[in-house]
């Protein structure tokens, strides 16, 4: 998901995880009222630096939330 298709579906980027802490923080904000929304990280889309991820990529998620 791009950054302007989020700001069209009133979603919020969070971050960048993998588990557990991926886990921890879905739930968190679950716990809080938002739904979460959890996209493939693609590090061709991103603007910073991703060298230390690229090679385990699979393992990331990138994690959208909107207030339900």
């Amino acid at each position: 998901m791009d950054a302007l298709k989020a700001q069209i579906k009133g979603l919020k980027r969070r971050g960048i995880y993998d588990d557990p802490k991926l886990t921890q923080i879905s739930k968190l904000y679950e716990e809080l009222g938002f739904t979460v929304i959890l996209e493939p990280f693609r590090p061709e889309a991103e603007t910073g630096c991703t060298e230390c991820i690229k090679k385990n990529s699979d393992k990331y998620k990138v994690l959208y939330t909107k207030k339900k």
